[in-house]
C-alpha cells in the first residue's frame, strides 16, 4: 500500500488542501486529551525530538484554528471547533532555559479525529474538480480513507515519498509541499525597503520540520494526528543585568495554496506559491518579582515573512534551520 501511495502521491502533494484530506479509518485510536491537558498531566507523548525537557514549564499558550480556505483568525469557540486543524503556540522555559535566561517557542497542530470530522473531510474536502484525486487516495479494506500521518503531510525534511509525502512536482518542477514556522521581530523588514526578498536586517529563525506527538513515525500509512514544530530558542539581550521588554512575530505558512484566495486584508505577497496560515506576536517583560511575563496575540499578519522560500529550500545545504535568535 505504501508503494502504491508513493507512486501516485506525486499528483496529490502539490498543496495544503490536497495534503490535509486525511479522512478516517475503521479502527481509530482513542481521541487524545487536549494538548495542554497532556502537558499538565505529564503524559509521555513520545516526542522523538527535540529535547525531552520540553513542556516541563509552559509559561503561555495561545490556541488557534487553521481553516481551509484560509480565513482571518477569530477567537470564537465555534471557529476553533470548526477548524481543519487545531493549534497551540507555546512559550515556555525549561530548567536549562531559566539558567541561561532564555525561552523557547513551538507550534503544535492537532487534527480533529471524531466521526463528524471524518465525514466532513470526505464530503467537503474531496476536491472533485481535480480528476486525479481519485487516483491518489489510500483506502483501507472497508473502502474508507485512512488518516494520513500528519507530520508527513507538513514536513520538508526527510526522503521524498518515503519519510514525507512531498517531493518535486513533475509538472511544476518544484517542491513546495511543506509547512514552516518563521520568527523575527515584526519590524525587521520595513515596508518599502530595498532589501532583497529573503534578506531582512537579521537572519530570522526558521524551520520546516515537524515531529509526531501521539505516536512514532513509522511509514506513510501510520495514523498520527498531532505534529509539533522544532523548538525555537530566544535569548533576550541583557541591559544592566535585566532583560528589556521585547516583541517577536511568528508566521505559520504553507508553501502552496493551489490558487486558493486569501482573506481580503491578508498580505498579498505570497510565501513561495502559498501564504500565511496564522500569525502571532509574542511580547515579554520583567515582572516585579523578577520573573518573565509573556503575552501572545493572534493577529492579522502585518506583512508577509519577506523570506525567499524557493532559495532556502534549494540552496546548498537546503532547508537549513535557524533555531536561535538573540533579541
Amino acid at each position: 500500500m505504501l508503494r502504491e501511495f508513493s507512486l501516485k502521491s506525486r499528483l496529490l502533494l502539490s498543496a495544503l488542501p490536497c495534503l490535509i484530506i486525511a479522512i478516517g479509518c475503521t479502527e481509530r485510536p482513542p481521541i487524545a486529551p487536549p494538548i495542554a491537558s497532556q502537558i499538565a498531566q505529564g503524559i509521555d507523548t513520545q516526542v522523538i525530538a527535540p529535547s525531552a525537557l520540553r513542556d516541563k514549564v509552559t509559561n503561555s499558550v495561545e490556541t488557534f484554528g487553521v481553516s481551509w480556505p484560509p480565513r482571518e483568525i477569530g477567537r470564537s469557540r465555534e471557529e476553533l471547533e470548526g477548524a481543519l486543524l487545531r493549534g497551540e503556540l507555546s512559550v515556555f522555559e525549561t530548567v536549562e532555559d531559566q539558567t541561561t535566561h532564555t525561552f523557547r517557542v513551538h507550534i503544535t497542530l492537532e487534527r480533529p479525529q471524531d466521526e463528524l470530522q471524518r465525514v466532513r473531510w470526505n464530503e467537503q474536502l474531496a476536491f472533485p474538480e481535480h480528476s486525479w484525486m481519485a487516483q491518489v487516495r489510500v483506502w483501507d479494506k472497508d473502502r474508507r480513507w485512512l488518516w494520513p500521518n500528519l507530520p508527513y503531510l507538513l514536513r520538508a525534511h526527510g526522503v521524498d515519498r518515503v519519510e514525507r509525502y512531498g517531493g518535486v512536482d513533475p509538472g511544476k518542477g518544484v517542491d513546495n509541499d511543506f509547512a514552516a514556522v518563521l520568527i523575527r521581530p515584526p519590524d525587521d523588514r520595513s515596508p518599502g525597503s530595498e532589501e532583497r526578498l529573503g534578506a531582512p536586517s537579521r537572519q530570522p529563525m526558521v524551520s520546516a520540520e515537524w515531529y509526531p506527538v501521539d505516536a512514532k513515525i513509522l511509514d506513510g500509512t501510520s495514523i498520527v494526528h498531532i505534529a509539533r514544530s522544532d523548538d525555537f530558542r530566544v535569548r533576550p539581550s541583557p541591559n544592566g543585568g535585566e532583560s528589556e521588554p521585547g516583541r517577536l512575530g511568528v508566521w505559520l505558512i504553507y508553501a502552496d495554496f493551489l490558487d486558493a484566495s486569501l482573506p481580503k486584508n491578508w498580505p498579498s505577497e505570497g510565501e513561495y506559491a502559498g501564504g500565511v496560515l496564522a500569525y502571532f506576536e509574542i511580547s515579554w517583560r520583567r515582572s516585579s518579582n523578577g520573573g518573565r511575563e509573556f503575552e501572545i496575540e493572534s493577529l492579522i499578519p502585518p506583512s508577509s515573512t519577506g523570506f525567499d522560500w524557493a532559495d532556502w529550500s534549494t540552496r546548498s545545504p537546503p532547508l537549513e534551520k535557524n533555531l536561535e535568535l538573540v533579541e
